[in-house]
């Protein structure tokens, strides 16, 4: 199960991210996960603070991914003291999640499109 293990606001699309960590036993793809900010559930134009992942990107247990707001190369890095990143972005222009009050919360997907297909050519 991936999990959110750090969110940094910033006033600055370079310098706000979002730390989520595989801490589950099996690798888990990122495609289809949602960033939810808990004050986009009270607001009429609370879609506007959902980002659905589009990276298919596998994710190891125990690794990390750092979404950031900004534009960028998607990739692994390997950093100094061992560790593997990969790193996501939304493409943003302005900041998200500074303007966000409250918790975010990551959402998983439950099933993809081709699991359905496959399903309801059994029935």
């Amino acid at each position: 199960m991936i999990r959110i293990v750090g969110v940094q606001r910033s006033e600055s699309t370079d310098r706000e991210f979002i730390v989520v960590q595989n801490q589950g036993n099996m690798r888990i793809n990122l495609r289809g996960h949602a960033l939810v900010a808990d004050s986009a559930v009270d607001e009429p134009a609370g879609l506007q603070q959902a980002f659905v992942l589009a990276d298919d990107i596998d994710i190891p247990p125990g690794f990390y991914a750092v979404i950031r707001t900004g534009s960028g190369q998607p990739g692994w890095c390997h950093k100094h003291d061992g560790y593997h990143i990969y790193y996501a972005y939304l493409g943003r222009c302005s900041p998200i999640w500074n303007c966000c009050s409250g918790p975010i919360h990551l959402l998983a997907p439950q099933h993809t499109y081709v699991e359905r297909q496959v399903e309801a050519l059994k029935v």
